[in-house]
């Protein structure tokens, strides 16, 4: 059986094959199934067809689907890596598909968060191909999600933050990268233009159609501060933004582990400290203890030395902020390791004493073996199975876009639960829609006669056949309650 939906724009990317054939409204096919988007003006043709409404796809709805293997995270990086470098160097002049080119950044940054918030942390702070004005807005993105889903902000509403990280700087890249290099004190036109940038980035995002208000003023905001300090407008207070401030203190803290031609980056743990120093009354307090907690003093990326002089790439963030796990890559009589060796840095032997500059060290190991990725990866699929606990719970799942539900519910059964995901059972006589595995949806069910409605998911694999479909999915931005709730039921219902 052959169904036909809209197709839906935002799952469409640069050298992703295409999911689904797409016709026209007489039929005739446009673009076939398997065809490779080739590069960002392509894109923006393509969007522009289906912007018309006159163009859908055919779904083979009850033939077995197999959705995109799950991706290395270091692939997915290089694909934001490109894709912001595409934006901030080229067709910014361009309104058309700006706002959603940038809103597939955000979002590809958020799955990788997702997955594993380490990692991305770390891809962003050892990454030593990019230039400087490239890596920053995707550091600083980044440090907004972790801080931003710490506090359980919406996922949505941070997509407005991390697109205002990603773009604080678009409109003055050449001037950006001019400073990267400049060691003596600023010429007046420099400091006129720094002064300038916030509402300059600003004007241009409107210029491309940006109408998202916390995008805007967390731009235009960026270099403000609660005590009346900062600039361009020098307003004080609750006038900055929650947005603001978080994107403020994320490009200071990064522009400092950050290097430069004329200097080496400075220590993350004395970053952090003079953090607190410059922001003390530069932005909300609560604000800045989050910071230290959420990254703590040696974040993922960090090189270290310890005790043992061992010396490691500091891969996980610890139980308190100066205890993070290491992957140890040089012995202590300074030669390469054969295989890395994960260290507890909490245990007295392995205490971190110093942190050593990217540029002064060279890493024997790929990312893969740092974070047990692909051939390195462990193999514990049988032991994960059993942190799985089956239930047969009703559930009703609907279908979410820009945030709204959207269509009548299905109704289905939750199986196979643990805290971070469940299998989905629907029966395809409940099925209101094609099923898609790039969309986003809300999950509502009950245990320990406890409700927990509309959490949100995605689709990680999935089986459909003629009688009903099985999906795996993966919770996302879960409230502390819900993950409290589903720990417990875990932690007293394994065997």
């Amino acid at each position: 059986m052959r169904q036909r939906a809209l197709i839906q724009p935002w799952g469409l990317s640069v050298g992703v094959p295409l999911k689904h054939p797409i016709i026209d409204r007489d039929g005739q096919l446009m673009l076939r199934e398997g065809y490779v988007i080739r590069n960002e003006n392509e894109l923006t043709r393509i969007l522009r067809m289906l912007d018309s409404g006159d163009y859908t796809e055919f779904l083979d709805v009850f033939q077995p689907i197999s959705l995109p293997p799950k991706y290395n995270p270091f692939d997915l990086f290089g694909i934001i890596s490109e894709r912001v470098q595409d934006m901030l160097y080229g067709g910014l002049a361009v309104a058309s598909g700006f706002h959603m080119s940038i809103n597939s950044i955000c979002e590809m940054i958020q799955d990788m968060c997702v997955e594993d918030e380490d990692v991305a942390i770390g891809c962003a702070f050892l990454d030593r191909t990019m230039q400087y004005t490239v890596r920053h807005p995707i550091q600083s993105a980044i440090v907004c999600e972790v801080i931003a889903k710490g506090i359980n902000y919406p996922r949505d509403a941070r997509r407005s933050i991390l697109a205002a990280a990603i773009t604080m700087n678009m409109s003055s890249i050449a001037l950006h990268e001019e400073l990267q290099t400049f060691n003596n004190p600023l010429p007046k036109s420099h400091k006129l233009a720094i002064f300038d940038h916030p509402l300059t980035d600003f004007r241009t995002l409107q210029r491309l159609g940006v109408t998202d208000e916390t995008w805007l003023t967390a731009v235009l905001q960026h270099h403000e501060a609660i005590d009346g300090s900062g600039y361009p407008q020098g307003i004080k207070g609750n006038n900055v933004t929650f947005a603001a401030q978080l994107v403020s203190l994320s490009d200071i803290y990064t522009a400092m582990v950050s290097s430069r031609s004329y200097r080496l980056p400075m220590p993350p743990d004395v970053a952090m400290r003079k953090v607190f120093e410059i922001t003390a009354d530069k932005v909300n307090e609560v604000f800045a203890n989050l910071f230290i907690k959420k990254l703590g003093l040696y974040p993922p990326g960090t090189i270290v030395r310890l005790r043992n002089n061992e010396v490691g790439v500091v891969t996980y963030r610890g139980r308190s902020a100066e205890q993070p796990t290491v992957q140890a890559f040089f012995a202590p009589n300074g030669r390469p390791y054969t295989v890395t060796h994960l260290r507890d840095t909490s245990l007295t032997d392995y205490i971190v004493t110093q942190t050593l500059p990217q540029a002064k060290i060279d890493i024997p190991v790929s990312n893969e073996q740092l974070w047990q990725y692909g051939p390195f990866a462990k193999k514990g699929i049988a032991n994960r199975r059993c942190d799985r606990i089956h239930v047969s719970c009703p559930a009703e799942i609907t279908f979410e876009e820009d945030s709204a539900k959207v269509d009548p519910p299905m109704y289905g059964t939750v199986t196979n639960i643990n805290e971070k995901g469940c299998l989905v059972k629907i029966p395809v006589t409940s099925l209101r829609q094609p099923i898609r595995g790039d969309s986003h949806y809300r999950l509502s069910f009950n245990i320990l006669a406890t409700p927990l409605n509309d959490v949100k998911f995605v689709i990680r694999n999935a089986y459909m056949s003629e009688k009903e479909h099985i999906l795996g999915v993966k919770f996302l931005d879960l409230t502390i309650e819900q993950e409290t709730l589903l720990g417990e039921y875990v932690k007293h219902s394994m065997p």
